[in-house]
């Protein structure tokens, strides 16, 4: 497992994840799989996987990689600031 770890984001409907993978393609990541998805955001060497829980309404985010010199606490920023904009969409 990554040293960035997983996060897991609750009230994530299909809507919000499938806003979220829109927003993510629209900003130049290329996404494969379907859940497990394979994120490349093609920022920074960051390196991203998504699994939803349809039961839960949960979203586990795992970052996989980044270059050396992304800190765990920028990237986890960032990351909560996106996911917060969806969670908060009805």
């Amino acid at each position: 497992m990554s040293h960035f770890g997983t996060q897991r984001y609750a009230n994530i409907s299909r809507t919000k994840l499938d806003a979220l993978m829109a927003e993510l393609i629209a900003h130049g990541s290329h996404i494969t799989g379907n859940n497990p998805w394979l994120i490349d955001t093609k920022e920074h060497g960051v390196h991203l996987k998504g699994e939803w829980d349809v039961e839960t309404l949960t979203l586990a985010i795992t970052v996989t990689g980044a270059h050396w010199y992304v800190t765990r606490r920028a990237l986890w920023e960032k990351i909560d600031s996106l996911m917060g904009h969806f969670r908060d969409r009805a």
